[in-house]
């Protein structure tokens, strides 16, 4: 796709593309219409998406490679050992982006901070009726929207949780003794352990 675009920026060291198909794209979604104030909403919102996506691919150890927006959305391309966590999380990095413009947007909305005009209700609408239908849209669990893999974020953020819990209990000590948990190696760590601390006691008897 890189042979039909245009490099208009960067973000972090990450080439932003526009692909030759987004006029195209704009001009359908529009109504057929010519709208330069709805066509710069509606790239500026699939340029957050994809934004919040290459924050979440640096958090979780990727590299961000590439930003394109194309005439039907956007593209995060990036590589990377990511676990499962990473890859649920990354999903969903474009939707909380989006989120966070909502909430924005409703509460300048409600404080009354939004001027008066034709521009201004056209970057209202976007920023919150098209944000929010878009939201909706990435969220379907059809590949490849978001969806797909995003719904899986609570319940890997679970595993992990359910993981740690149990290594911390494996590891926590009763009067000197290893408590009883499942798992052999969170096991053999805790006999490490309490072995290696009734070693330092005798040394301490030991002592004058």
């Amino acid at each position: 796709m890189a042979n039909w675009s245009l490099k208009v920026g960067h973000w972090r060291g990450v080439p932003i593309r526009v692909h030759a198909s987004t006029p195209v794209g704009l001009y359908v979604f529009s109504g057929f219409r010519f709208d330069p104030v709805w066509w710069a909403c509606a790239l500026g919102l699939v340029l957050l998406h994809e934004l919040g996506h290459a924050l979440v691919v640096r958090m979780v150890g990727g590299r961000a490679t590439e930003v394109m927006l194309t005439g039907f959305g956007g593209h995060c391309a990036w590589t990377g050992e990511v676990s499962p966590l990473g890859r649920a999380g990354i999903a969903c990095g474009g939707v909380a982006a989006q989120l966070i413009l909502l909430m924005v947007a409703l509460v300048g909305s409600g404080l009354g901070l939004v001027p008066a005009g034709g521009v201004a209700n056209t970057v209202l609408w976007a920023a919150t009726m098209s944000n929010a239908w878009l939201i909706g849209v990435n969220l379907l669990p059809i590949s490849p929207l978001d969806g797909a893999e995003a719904w899986a974020f609570p319940y890997r953020l679970g595993q992990v949780a359910r993981r740690k819990l149990t290594t911390h209990r494996n590891v926590v000590r009763l009067d000197g003794e290893p408590m009883e948990t499942g798992g052999a190696g969170a096991k053999e760590q805790a006999k490490n352990l309490a072995a290696q601390l009734l070693q330092n006691a005798r040394k301490g008897e030991d002592e004058p």
